[in-house]
């Protein structure tokens, strides 16, 4: 049976689910976006004298979510010809129109049996050549697909698009045990072809790459602050452009995700994970505690309008950011960052050469360069410890971190740039292991993570054959 993609339906329109199909109408495909048929008629509803029954209350989630994503910044849709490819519907009275469509992508709440009852409504309708995918963030994807046909399971995978959707280059692609190989072959063309995505196949695993690699580095950031008394504007001065990452560094990118977001990433992932040696860290005591206050204060970022950072206005009238002190929980006007080390460097390209200079024995009593050494032998020790557990290869894993995070190297590209051998006795100095597979290969000849010839790239180490491939 051929397998062909020309046309799409989005289950779930909120945040994702509604940017989904805005990247899909952008690219020129028919979009069908469903939703909930709501509960309760809103204040206003009720003063029209509106019913449940009526069409334009039964489409109002459905409605709501398409122009969210119309309003949205960065825009979701391309044009106008984009939004007119979007055909709004909700989950009773347009459901049977899901058996026309080639690909079903399901972008709703993220609890295994909501979506486990949905995918059971599907299996029902699909076409036998039908695509369902889920855009799940770290379920398993044999658990979404438990229970259903054969047929269905085939089908089926896991479609991980990075906020916001038109964007951002990563997608994970996430097949199971079940899934057809043509199906795998035909998502992947689809995506990369024309949504013009970055594919990286990820094994079933929580969280897939980029959330697991996210939360564990993380919350190793914001404790580490924690417990050595960095300010949020020293700790986002030091995981930006400094290390070759974008400027929200690690406090303005948890207002931008989402504390709760973040959060649910985070304690769903140290349910998942009880072989993990390093998961503790997920809930460390000071570090759970910040989140616990902060989410019951309901300061969760930008949805919210404060978080770590919050907008307010001076005595002139001009705009300011005032940044949360970590401490009092109170705003504070910040203050300039004052470390020695990062002036010294702060000129130097490319980006192995500044790093290492920051590493280097000169710095080791600067806080500064004290944090950056710390982190990146946790962040390192981390990625290599789990990526024969959640990734193919190597290369997926600094693909997913480039792509999905905007990073200008992944974690074994930076390994390489700062000399591999040299990392693994920081590492080492910093009390933490490095996996056996890296000492393998350093003992089997093998230098660096990635085979350099001429200033090209020609190859990456396979764990596997223990050779470079």
């Amino acid at each position: 049976m051929s397998l062909t993609i020309n046309s799409v339906a989005v289950i779930g329109a909120g945040t994702m689910g509604a940017a989904i199909a805005g990247l899909v109408a952008s690219a020129g495909y028919p979009v069908l976006l469903l939703d909930m048929v709501p509960t309760d008629l809103t204040a206003e509803e009720q003063a029209q004298g509106l019913t449940l029954d009526q069409p334009n209350v039964r489409n109002r989630l459905v409605r709501a979510g398409f122009e969210r994503a119309r309003r949205a910044r960065p825009a979701a849709f391309a044009d106008e010809a984009a939004e007119r490819r979007v055909t709004l519907g909700n989950l009773e009275d347009d459901f049977d129109q899901l058996a026309q469509v080639d690909w079903i992508i399901e972008a709703i709440i993220e609890e295994l049996e909501p979506k486990q009852a949905l995918m059971a409504r599907v299996d029902r309708l699909r076409r036998p050549a039908c695509i369902v995918s889920s855009n799940s963030s770290g379920l398993p994807m044999a658990d979404i697909a438990a229970g259903r046909t054969a047929g269905f399971r085939q089908h089926f995978l896991g479609t991980h698009f990075f906020n916001p959707p038109r964007y951002m280059k990563l997608l994970e692609l996430i097949p199971t045990a079940d899934t057809a190989p043509d199906v795998i072959a035909v998502m992947t063309d689809f995506v990369a072809a024309q949504l013009g995505k970055g594919v990286v196949r990820c094994k079933d695993t929580p969280n897939f790459i980029g959330n697991r690699l996210f939360s564990f580095g993380n919350s190793f950031a914001v404790n580490y602050a924690l417990e050595n008394g960095y300010t949020v504007p020293e700790v986002d001065e030091l995981t930006g452009p400094l290390l070759g990452r974008p400027k929200t560094g690690t406090f303005r990118l948890v207002d931008l995700i989402g504390l709760d977001i973040v959060v649910h990433l985070a304690h769903h992932l140290y349910d998942l994970v009880p072989g993990d040696p390093y998961r503790d860290i997920l809930r460390a005591p000071e570090l759970n505690q910040l989140w616990t206050e902060l989410m019951t204060r309901r300061w969760l970022g930008n949805k919210t309008g404060q978080g770590f950072y919050k907008s307010s206005q001076t005595a002139a009238g001009e705009r300011q950011f005032m940044t949360l002190d970590l401490k009092t929980l109170t705003y504070q006007v910040p203050t300039p960052t004052d470390f020695e080390a990062l002036k010294a460097v702060a000129g130097l390209e490319p980006l192995g050469d500044r790093v290492t200079a920051l590493l280097s024995d000169r710095w080791q009593i600067d806080r500064g360069a004290r944090y950056v050494r710390a982190l990146l032998s946790f962040e390192l020790a981390y990625a290599a410890s789990c990526a024969q557990e959640i990734a193919h290869d190597l290369k997926s894993i600094d693909e997913a971190i480039r792509w999905g995070f905007g990073h200008v190297v992944g974690p074994f590209q930076l390994w390489d740039l700062l000399g591999v051998a040299d990392t693994v006795s920081m590492i080492e100095a910093a009390g933490r292991s490095v996996a056996p597979w890296v000492k393998e290969m350093l003992a089997a000849g093998c230098p660096t993570f990635y085979r350099i010839e001429a200033d090209q790239v020609t190859g990456y180490y396979d764990w596997a054959r223990k050779q470079y491939t």
